[in-house]
């Protein structure tokens, strides 16, 4: 009986977890749908933005403060380095960089770099402030990542603070970047699509992420005044978006 009794109990106890545990999962599913119905930055899409967010305590360092906001700490009098890695798709352009920092009030006390394998792409320096301030560039970048050959991570990010007597801090950085479709080749995978083709270059995306074959193999056709089918749709979506979910 003393068995049965525990082995009730340990049940009791799993049971009230996983429904705490899916109350909890609907809290927060009632959350994300009372979100608005259009928000920035949007994942895909050529002209929205997506931003990258690299913690403070991503950066290499020693020193970090544990206050209202934890962020990295620079020391005093030192000319400081902090370095961290991005980690994002191939392809897209990168408009805008800034990084959330507070410094002593002195202009320029503290900057945000961005390389691509040790080449500058893109600088930003602080302006004086005595709270945290998010400091970014103002006119963009328009830098296409297409990766590179020689260092490995390729984008790396340095916030460098000059020597001060009194403390700074910085939370963390930002990369702002949209995604774009791929150039245009120079020659047309299907015969009813040809280089002069207005869609051309985004049919061309299509075929050669492979989410799309065409309407006919032989002779190649896309079909572009076709008409589509929800279930076309359905496989041209899901390839897109790379959708998996755990059933």
């Amino acid at each position: 009986m003393v068995k049965g009794r525990r082995i009730t109990r340990l049940l009791g106890v799993s049971v009230v977890a996983m429904l705490c545990s899916s109350l909890g999962n609907a809290q927060i599913r009632s959350s994300h749908t009372m979100l608005p119905s259009k928000t920035t930055p949007h994942e895909f899409g050529t002209n929205d933005y997506v931003i990258t967010a690299i913690s403070g305590l991503s950066f290499n360092g020693q020193s970090f403060s544990t206050g209202a906001l934890l962020s990295r700490q620079t020391p005093a009098n030192v000319d400081t380095h902090y370095y961290a890695t991005v980690d994002i798709p191939l392809g897209v352009v990168i408009d805008y960089i800034g990084f959330d920092n507070w410094n002593d009030g002195t202009p320029a006390i503290m900057g945000l770099a961005l390389y691509e394998d040790g080449n500058l792409i893109a600088a930003v320096q602080s302006t004086p402030h005595q709270s945290f301030v998010l400091d970014i560039n103002p006119d963009p970048i328009g830098f296409l990542y297409t990766g590179g050959p020689v260092e490995r991570p390729y984008l790396v990010l340095d916030v460098e603070a000059a020597p001060s007597p009194l403390t700074q801090f910085f939370i963390g950085a930002q990369v702002v970047w949209k995604r774009t479709v791929s150039p245009a080749p120079d020659t047309a995978t299907f015969n009813d699509v040809p280089t002069n083709h207005p869609l051309f270059q985004y049919i061309e995306a299509l075929a050669a992420s492979g989410i799309t074959g065409g309407c006919l193999a032989n002779p190649p056709l896309y079909c572009p005044d076709a008409p589509l089918t929800r279930g076309q749709m359905a496989v041209f979506l899901s390839k897109a978006l790379g959708l998996h979910w755990p059933f």
